[in-house]
Protein backbone atom coordinates (compact mmCIF):
# COMPACT_ATOMS: atom_id res chain seq x y z
CA UNK A 1 0.00 0.00 0.00
CA UNK A 2 1.23 3.42 -1.01
CA UNK A 3 1.87 5.70 1.93
CA UNK A 4 0.30 9.13 2.04
CA UNK A 5 2.49 12.04 2.98
CA UNK A 6 1.42 14.45 5.70
CA UNK A 7 0.93 17.23 3.09
CA UNK A 8 -1.31 14.98 1.01
CA UNK A 9 -3.38 14.06 4.06
CA UNK A 10 -3.74 17.73 5.01
CA UNK A 11 -4.79 18.65 1.45
CA UNK A 12 -7.43 15.89 1.28
CA UNK A 13 -8.71 16.82 4.73
CA UNK A 14 -8.94 20.47 3.69
CA UNK A 15 -10.90 19.58 0.53
CA UNK A 16 -13.32 17.41 2.50
CA UNK A 17 -13.79 20.23 4.99
CA UNK A 18 -14.54 22.67 2.15
CA UNK A 19 -16.90 20.24 0.44
CA UNK A 20 -18.76 19.48 3.65
CA UNK A 21 -19.09 23.14 4.59
CA UNK A 22 -20.34 24.31 1.19
CA UNK A 23 -22.67 21.32 0.97
CA UNK A 24 -24.19 22.37 4.28
CA UNK A 25 -24.72 25.89 2.93
CA UNK A 26 -26.36 24.50 -0.20
CA UNK A 27 -28.57 22.16 1.80
CA UNK A 28 -29.97 24.92 3.98
CA UNK A 29 -30.38 27.23 0.99
CA UNK A 30 -32.28 24.65 -1.08
CA UNK A 31 -34.48 23.74 1.89
CA UNK A 32 -35.38 27.41 2.36
CA UNK A 33 -33.80 27.48 5.81
CA UNK A 34 -32.33 30.88 5.15
CA UNK A 35 -31.36 31.75 8.70
CA UNK A 36 -29.34 28.53 9.00
CA UNK A 37 -27.94 29.06 5.50
CA UNK A 38 -26.79 32.54 6.53
CA UNK A 39 -25.06 31.18 9.63
CA UNK A 40 -23.39 28.45 7.59
CA UNK A 41 -22.23 30.73 4.77
CA UNK A 42 -20.91 33.34 7.19
CA UNK A 43 -18.81 30.64 8.91
CA UNK A 44 -17.72 29.31 5.56
CA UNK A 45 -16.53 32.67 4.22
CA UNK A 46 -14.83 33.52 7.52
CA UNK A 47 -12.17 31.00 6.52
CA UNK A 48 -9.59 32.88 4.47
CA UNK A 49 -9.08 30.22 1.80
CA UNK A 50 -12.86 29.81 1.37
CA UNK A 51 -13.29 33.52 0.81
CA UNK A 52 -11.13 33.20 -2.29
CA UNK A 53 -13.53 30.71 -3.86
CA UNK A 54 -16.52 32.03 -5.83
CA UNK A 55 -19.26 29.58 -4.83
CA UNK A 56 -19.60 30.79 -1.25
CA UNK A 57 -20.20 34.36 -2.41
CA UNK A 58 -23.01 33.24 -4.67
CA UNK A 59 -24.76 31.51 -1.80
CA UNK A 60 -24.21 34.47 0.47
CA UNK A 61 -25.84 36.75 -2.08
CA UNK A 62 -28.72 34.36 -2.64
CA UNK A 63 -29.29 33.74 1.08
CA UNK A 64 -29.05 37.35 2.22
CA UNK A 65 -31.47 38.44 -0.50
CA UNK A 66 -33.98 35.79 0.55
CA UNK A 67 -33.70 36.88 4.18
CA UNK A 68 -34.31 40.48 3.17
CA UNK A 69 -37.82 39.52 2.06
CA UNK A 70 -38.90 38.52 5.56
CA UNK A 71 -41.94 40.68 6.30
CA UNK A 72 -41.07 40.82 10.00
CA UNK A 73 -37.94 42.82 9.28
CA UNK A 74 -37.85 46.59 9.23
CA UNK A 75 -37.26 48.31 5.92
CA UNK A 76 -33.83 49.36 7.16
CA UNK A 77 -32.92 45.74 7.95
CA UNK A 78 -34.19 44.58 4.55
CA UNK A 79 -32.18 47.28 2.80
CA UNK A 80 -29.03 46.34 4.70
CA UNK A 81 -29.40 42.66 3.79
CA UNK A 82 -29.97 43.53 0.14
CA UNK A 83 -26.84 45.67 0.17
CA UNK A 84 -24.74 42.74 1.42
CA UNK A 85 -26.42 40.41 -1.07
CA UNK A 86 -25.56 42.70 -3.94
CA UNK A 87 -21.94 43.06 -2.86
CA UNK A 88 -21.66 39.28 -2.46
CA UNK A 89 -22.96 38.60 -5.97
CA UNK A 90 -20.61 41.18 -7.41
CA UNK A 91 -17.74 39.44 -5.63
CA UNK A 92 -18.92 36.09 -7.03
CA UNK A 93 -18.78 37.48 -10.57
CA UNK A 94 -15.36 38.99 -9.88
CA UNK A 95 -13.99 35.61 -8.82
CA UNK A 96 -15.71 33.73 -11.65
CA UNK A 97 -16.43 35.84 -14.72
CA UNK A 98 -18.57 33.09 -16.26
CA UNK A 99 -20.79 33.06 -13.12
CA UNK A 100 -22.42 29.69 -13.91
CA UNK A 101 -24.58 29.63 -10.77
CA UNK A 102 -26.11 32.95 -11.75
CA UNK A 103 -26.42 31.93 -15.39
CA UNK A 104 -28.29 28.78 -14.40
CA UNK A 105 -30.93 31.02 -12.83
CA UNK A 106 -30.95 33.57 -15.67
CA UNK A 107 -29.26 35.97 -13.25
CA UNK A 108 -32.55 36.26 -11.35
CA UNK A 109 -30.92 36.95 -7.95
CA UNK A 110 -29.44 40.17 -9.32
CA UNK A 111 -32.67 41.28 -10.97
CA UNK A 112 -34.55 40.32 -7.82
CA UNK A 113 -32.37 42.63 -5.72
CA UNK A 114 -33.14 45.45 -8.15
CA UNK A 115 -36.88 44.83 -7.85
CA UNK A 116 -36.62 44.45 -4.08
CA UNK A 117 -34.87 47.79 -3.61
CA UNK A 118 -37.35 49.65 -5.77
CA UNK A 119 -40.64 47.94 -4.91
CA UNK A 120 -40.18 46.16 -1.60
CA UNK A 121 -38.22 48.93 0.12
CA UNK A 122 -38.43 52.13 -1.91
CA UNK A 123 -42.16 52.23 -2.61
CA UNK A 124 -43.03 51.12 0.91
CA UNK A 125 -40.75 53.76 2.44
CA UNK A 126 -42.30 56.44 0.26
CA UNK A 127 -45.80 55.26 1.21
CA UNK A 128 -44.72 55.46 4.84
CA UNK A 129 -43.78 59.12 4.22
CA UNK A 130 -40.09 58.44 4.75
CA UNK A 131 -38.50 60.14 1.71
CA UNK A 132 -34.96 59.70 3.05
CA UNK A 133 -35.33 55.90 3.15
CA UNK A 134 -37.16 55.93 -0.17
CA UNK A 135 -34.37 57.95 -1.78
CA UNK A 136 -31.71 55.60 -0.39
CA UNK A 137 -33.59 52.55 -1.72
CA UNK A 138 -34.40 54.00 -5.14
CA UNK A 139 -30.84 55.20 -5.67
CA UNK A 140 -29.53 51.78 -4.65
CA UNK A 141 -31.93 50.13 -7.11
CA UNK A 142 -30.48 52.36 -9.81
CA UNK A 143 -26.98 51.30 -8.77
CA UNK A 144 -27.99 47.66 -9.27
CA UNK A 145 -29.61 48.54 -12.59
CA UNK A 146 -26.48 50.31 -13.79
CA UNK A 147 -24.28 47.39 -12.75
CA UNK A 148 -26.47 44.92 -14.64
CA UNK A 149 -26.53 47.16 -17.72
CA UNK A 150 -22.80 47.93 -17.66
CA UNK A 151 -21.98 44.22 -17.50
CA UNK A 152 -24.45 43.31 -20.26
CA UNK A 153 -26.22 40.83 -17.97
CA UNK A 154 -29.31 39.19 -19.41
CA UNK A 155 -32.33 38.00 -17.48
CA UNK A 156 -35.05 35.49 -18.28
CA UNK A 157 -35.72 35.03 -22.01
CA UNK A 158 -32.75 37.24 -22.80
CA UNK A 159 -34.27 40.34 -21.20
CA UNK A 160 -31.84 43.25 -20.85
CA UNK A 161 -32.12 46.65 -19.21
CA UNK A 162 -32.08 49.82 -21.26
CA UNK A 163 -29.34 52.32 -20.51
CA UNK A 164 -31.63 54.46 -18.33
CA UNK A 165 -34.52 53.37 -16.14
CA UNK A 166 -36.51 56.56 -16.64
CA UNK A 167 -39.36 55.78 -14.25
CA UNK A 168 -37.08 54.77 -11.39
CA UNK A 169 -34.83 57.76 -12.04
CA UNK A 170 -37.85 60.03 -11.75
CA UNK A 171 -38.91 58.34 -8.50
CA UNK A 172 -35.39 58.82 -7.16
CA UNK A 173 -35.41 62.50 -8.07
CA UNK A 174 -38.81 63.02 -6.42
CA UNK A 175 -37.77 61.23 -3.23
CA UNK A 176 -34.50 63.20 -3.07
CA UNK A 177 -36.42 66.44 -3.48
CA UNK A 178 -38.89 65.56 -0.74
CA UNK A 179 -35.96 64.59 1.48
CA UNK A 180 -34.61 68.15 0.96
CA UNK A 181 -31.64 66.81 -1.00
CA UNK A 182 -31.97 69.38 -3.78
CA UNK A 183 -28.57 68.89 -5.40
CA UNK A 184 -29.01 65.11 -5.46
CA UNK A 185 -32.45 65.51 -7.00
CA UNK A 186 -31.00 67.71 -9.73
CA UNK A 187 -28.49 64.98 -10.65
CA UNK A 188 -31.32 62.55 -11.40
CA UNK A 189 -33.49 65.11 -13.15
CA UNK A 190 -30.48 65.99 -15.28
CA UNK A 191 -30.06 62.34 -16.29
CA UNK A 192 -33.63 62.39 -17.60
CA UNK A 193 -33.20 65.67 -19.42
CA UNK A 194 -29.92 64.54 -20.99
CA UNK A 195 -31.78 61.49 -22.29
CA UNK A 196 -34.39 63.84 -23.82
CA UNK A 197 -37.35 62.09 -22.19
CA UNK A 198 -40.54 63.74 -23.36
CA UNK A 199 -43.52 61.81 -21.99
CA UNK A 200 -46.11 63.85 -20.09
CA UNK A 201 -44.96 62.71 -16.63
CA UNK A 202 -41.51 64.26 -17.12
CA UNK A 203 -42.58 67.87 -17.67
CA UNK A 204 -41.67 68.69 -14.04
CA UNK A 205 -38.09 67.64 -14.73
CA UNK A 206 -37.58 70.45 -17.24
CA UNK A 207 -39.45 72.94 -15.06
CA UNK A 208 -37.37 72.06 -12.01
CA UNK A 209 -34.09 72.17 -13.92
CA UNK A 210 -34.92 75.48 -15.62
CA UNK A 211 -35.85 77.07 -12.31
CA UNK A 212 -32.78 75.59 -10.61
CA UNK A 213 -30.35 76.94 -13.20
CA UNK A 214 -32.16 80.30 -13.21
CA UNK A 215 -31.61 80.54 -9.45
CA UNK A 216 -27.97 79.48 -9.86
CA UNK A 217 -27.60 82.09 -12.63
CA UNK A 218 -26.23 79.44 -14.96
CA UNK A 219 -27.35 81.07 -18.21
CA UNK A 220 -26.16 78.30 -20.55
CA UNK A 221 -27.78 75.46 -18.59
CA UNK A 222 -30.95 77.51 -18.05
CA UNK A 223 -31.29 78.21 -21.76
CA UNK A 224 -30.66 74.56 -22.63
CA UNK A 225 -33.38 73.28 -20.28
CA UNK A 226 -35.80 76.04 -21.24
CA UNK A 227 -35.45 75.25 -24.95
CA UNK A 228 -35.97 71.55 -24.32
CA UNK A 229 -39.04 72.32 -22.24
CA UNK A 230 -40.48 74.46 -25.02
CA UNK A 231 -39.75 71.78 -27.60
CA UNK A 232 -41.19 68.81 -25.70
CA UNK A 233 -44.05 70.57 -23.90
CA UNK A 234 -45.36 73.43 -26.09
CA UNK A 235 -48.70 73.36 -24.25
CA UNK A 236 -46.85 74.71 -21.21
CA UNK A 237 -45.61 77.73 -23.15
CA UNK A 238 -46.96 80.21 -20.59
CA UNK A 239 -44.78 78.63 -17.93
CA UNK A 240 -41.65 78.68 -20.11
CA UNK A 241 -42.32 82.31 -21.06
CA UNK A 242 -42.77 83.31 -17.42
CA UNK A 243 -39.44 81.70 -16.55
CA UNK A 244 -37.71 83.40 -19.45
CA UNK A 245 -39.10 86.77 -18.38
CA UNK A 246 -37.99 86.17 -14.78
CA UNK A 247 -34.49 85.20 -15.86
CA UNK A 248 -34.11 88.12 -18.26
CA UNK A 249 -35.44 90.76 -15.86
CA UNK A 250 -34.11 89.46 -12.55
CA UNK A 251 -32.48 92.30 -10.62
CA UNK A 252 -32.98 94.85 -13.41
CA UNK A 253 -34.45 98.15 -12.18
CA UNK A 254 -36.87 100.32 -14.11
CA UNK A 255 -36.60 101.94 -16.59
CA UNK A 256 -33.67 99.76 -17.71
CA UNK A 257 -36.09 96.83 -17.31
CA UNK A 258 -37.99 97.98 -20.36
CA UNK A 259 -34.94 97.43 -22.55
CA UNK A 260 -35.01 93.77 -21.50
CA UNK A 261 -38.67 93.56 -22.52
CA UNK A 262 -37.82 95.07 -25.89
CA UNK A 263 -35.25 92.33 -26.41
CA UNK A 264 -37.77 89.66 -25.41
CA UNK A 265 -40.43 91.08 -27.73
CA UNK A 266 -37.96 91.15 -30.61
CA UNK A 267 -37.10 87.51 -29.90
CA UNK A 268 -40.74 86.44 -29.45
CA UNK A 269 -42.85 88.89 -31.49
CA UNK A 270 -45.99 86.77 -31.22
CA UNK A 271 -45.83 86.07 -27.51
CA UNK A 272 -48.83 87.47 -25.64
CA UNK A 273 -47.40 87.07 -22.13
CA UNK A 274 -44.28 89.12 -22.84
CA UNK A 275 -46.24 91.98 -24.38
CA UNK A 276 -48.88 91.91 -21.63
CA UNK A 277 -46.33 91.84 -18.80
CA UNK A 278 -44.38 94.65 -20.46
CA UNK A 279 -47.55 96.78 -20.56
CA UNK A 280 -48.33 96.06 -16.91
CA UNK A 281 -44.79 96.99 -15.86
CA UNK A 282 -45.11 100.25 -17.79
CA UNK A 283 -48.46 100.96 -16.14
CA UNK A 284 -47.05 100.48 -12.63
CA UNK A 285 -44.01 102.60 -13.47
CA UNK A 286 -46.08 105.48 -14.88
CA UNK A 287 -48.16 105.67 -11.72
CA UNK A 288 -45.33 105.03 -9.26
CA UNK A 289 -43.93 107.54 -6.79
CA UNK A 290 -40.58 107.65 -8.58
CA UNK A 291 -42.19 109.22 -11.68
CA UNK A 292 -44.54 111.52 -9.81
CA UNK A 293 -42.96 114.73 -11.13
CA UNK A 294 -41.34 113.28 -14.24
CA UNK A 295 -42.43 113.43 -17.86
CA UNK A 296 -43.78 109.98 -18.64
CA UNK A 297 -45.26 110.71 -22.08
CA UNK A 298 -42.92 108.32 -23.89
CA UNK A 299 -43.78 105.51 -21.48
CA UNK A 300 -47.50 106.19 -21.92
CA UNK A 301 -47.14 105.98 -25.68
CA UNK A 302 -45.20 102.73 -25.35
CA UNK A 303 -47.82 101.27 -22.98
CA UNK A 304 -50.59 101.80 -25.51
CA UNK A 305 -48.41 100.32 -28.24
CA UNK A 306 -47.43 97.13 -26.41
CA UNK A 307 -50.86 96.49 -24.87
CA UNK A 308 -52.48 96.82 -28.31
CA UNK A 309 -49.88 94.35 -29.53
CA UNK A 310 -50.82 91.94 -26.74
CA UNK A 311 -54.52 92.25 -27.60
CA UNK A 312 -53.77 91.62 -31.28
CA UNK A 313 -52.03 88.39 -30.29
CA UNK A 314 -54.74 87.34 -27.84
CA UNK A 315 -57.68 89.44 -26.75
CA UNK A 316 -58.16 88.78 -23.04
CA UNK A 317 -60.20 90.34 -20.29
CA UNK A 318 -57.01 91.39 -18.49
CA UNK A 319 -55.28 93.09 -21.42
CA UNK A 320 -58.41 94.93 -22.54
CA UNK A 321 -59.09 96.10 -19.00
CA UNK A 322 -55.53 97.39 -18.46
CA UNK A 323 -55.64 99.39 -21.68
CA UNK A 324 -59.17 100.72 -21.06
CA UNK A 325 -58.29 101.63 -17.48
CA UNK A 326 -55.12 103.42 -18.56
CA UNK A 327 -56.86 105.39 -21.30
CA UNK A 328 -59.72 106.37 -19.01
CA UNK A 329 -57.43 107.42 -16.16
CA UNK A 330 -55.13 109.25 -18.55
CA UNK A 331 -58.09 111.13 -20.02
CA UNK A 332 -58.94 112.30 -16.52
CA UNK A 333 -55.33 113.36 -15.91
CA UNK A 334 -55.19 115.30 -19.18
CA UNK A 335 -58.56 116.89 -18.48
CA UNK A 336 -57.33 117.94 -15.04
CA UNK A 337 -54.23 119.52 -16.60
CA UNK A 338 -56.47 121.44 -18.99
CA UNK A 339 -58.71 122.58 -16.13
CA UNK A 340 -55.72 124.15 -14.36
CA UNK A 341 -55.02 126.43 -17.33
CA UNK A 342 -56.90 129.60 -16.48
CA UNK A 343 -54.98 132.29 -18.29
CA UNK A 344 -56.75 134.38 -20.96
CA UNK A 345 -53.79 134.42 -23.33
CA UNK A 346 -54.41 132.93 -26.79
CA UNK A 347 -51.62 130.35 -26.31
CA UNK A 348 -53.15 129.24 -23.02
CA UNK A 349 -56.58 128.92 -24.56
CA UNK A 350 -55.16 127.06 -27.53
CA UNK A 351 -53.30 124.63 -25.25
CA UNK A 352 -56.39 124.15 -23.08
CA UNK A 353 -58.50 123.36 -26.14
CA UNK A 354 -55.92 120.87 -27.41
CA UNK A 355 -55.76 119.11 -24.05
CA UNK A 356 -59.54 118.91 -23.79
CA UNK A 357 -59.65 117.36 -27.25
CA UNK A 358 -56.92 114.92 -26.27
CA UNK A 359 -58.81 113.95 -23.10
CA UNK A 360 -62.02 113.40 -25.02
CA UNK A 361 -60.24 111.28 -27.62
CA UNK A 362 -58.52 109.20 -24.95
CA UNK A 363 -61.84 108.64 -23.19
CA UNK A 364 -63.50 107.58 -26.44
CA UNK A 365 -60.55 105.32 -27.26
CA UNK A 366 -61.10 103.51 -23.95
CA UNK A 367 -64.65 102.49 -24.87
CA UNK A 368 -63.95 99.55 -27.25
CA UNK A 369 -61.41 98.01 -24.87
CA UNK A 370 -63.72 98.31 -21.87
CA UNK A 371 -66.55 96.83 -23.96
CA UNK A 372 -64.28 93.97 -25.02
CA UNK A 373 -63.44 93.23 -21.38
CA UNK A 374 -67.13 93.20 -20.49
CA UNK A 375 -68.03 90.91 -23.41
CA UNK A 376 -65.21 88.48 -22.67
CA UNK A 377 -66.09 88.02 -18.99
CA UNK A 378 -69.13 85.71 -19.53
CA UNK A 379 -66.89 83.31 -21.50
CA UNK A 380 -64.43 82.89 -18.61
CA UNK A 381 -64.84 79.50 -16.93
CA UNK A 382 -64.80 79.79 -13.13
CA UNK A 383 -63.53 83.41 -13.05
CA UNK A 384 -61.03 84.32 -10.36
CA UNK A 385 -61.66 87.16 -7.93
CA UNK A 386 -59.24 89.38 -9.90
CA UNK A 387 -61.18 88.73 -13.10
CA UNK A 388 -64.46 89.57 -11.39
CA UNK A 389 -62.91 92.81 -10.11
CA UNK A 390 -61.60 93.74 -13.57
CA UNK A 391 -65.04 93.09 -15.03
CA UNK A 392 -66.76 95.36 -12.49
CA UNK A 393 -64.18 98.10 -13.03
CA UNK A 394 -64.63 97.84 -16.82
CA UNK A 395 -68.38 98.22 -16.40
CA UNK A 396 -67.78 101.18 -14.09
CA UNK A 397 -65.50 102.85 -16.65
CA UNK A 398 -68.23 102.57 -19.29
CA UNK A 399 -70.85 103.85 -16.85
CA UNK A 400 -68.71 106.91 -16.06
CA UNK A 401 -67.93 107.60 -19.71
CA UNK A 402 -71.58 107.50 -20.76
CA UNK A 403 -72.46 109.66 -17.78
CA UNK A 404 -70.04 112.29 -19.14
CA UNK A 405 -71.49 111.82 -22.62
CA UNK A 406 -75.05 112.25 -21.29
CA UNK A 407 -76.10 108.98 -22.95
CA UNK A 408 -78.97 108.02 -20.63
CA UNK A 409 -79.73 104.66 -22.26
CA UNK A 410 -76.19 103.33 -22.06
CA UNK A 411 -75.68 104.85 -18.64
CA UNK A 412 -78.73 102.92 -17.38
CA UNK A 413 -77.52 99.73 -19.05
CA UNK A 414 -74.12 99.83 -17.36
CA UNK A 415 -75.58 100.87 -14.03
CA UNK A 416 -77.76 97.78 -14.22
CA UNK A 417 -74.76 95.55 -15.07
CA UNK A 418 -72.75 97.07 -12.24
CA UNK A 419 -75.53 96.40 -9.76
CA UNK A 420 -75.86 92.80 -10.97
CA UNK A 421 -72.12 92.32 -10.49
CA UNK A 422 -72.21 93.31 -6.82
Amino acid sequence: MKKLSLLTILAVTGFLSYAQDIDEVKKFAYLGLHAKAKEAVDKFLAVEKNAKKPEGWFYKGYTYNQLSKDSTRTLAESAALKAEAFEALKQYRTLDAKAPLLEEQSNSPLFDIYVGYSSEVGVKAYSNKDPNAAYAAFSKALEVHDYIYANNIAGSNGFKFSALDTTLTLYTAIAASEAKKTDEAIVYHRKLADANVSDAQYVDTYQILSDYYKTKKDKAAFTEMLEKGKKFYPKNNDYWTALEIEEATDGVAKPALFGKYEELMAKHPDNYTIAYNYGVELYHYIYSDETKNANTDSFKTKLVEVMKKAITIKSTLEANFVLANFMYNNSIDVSETARKIRGPKPDDLKRKKALDAEATKMMNDAIPYAEAAVSIFPTVQKPKSSEKLNYRQSVNILKNIYDVKKDAAKLAMYEKLLKEAE
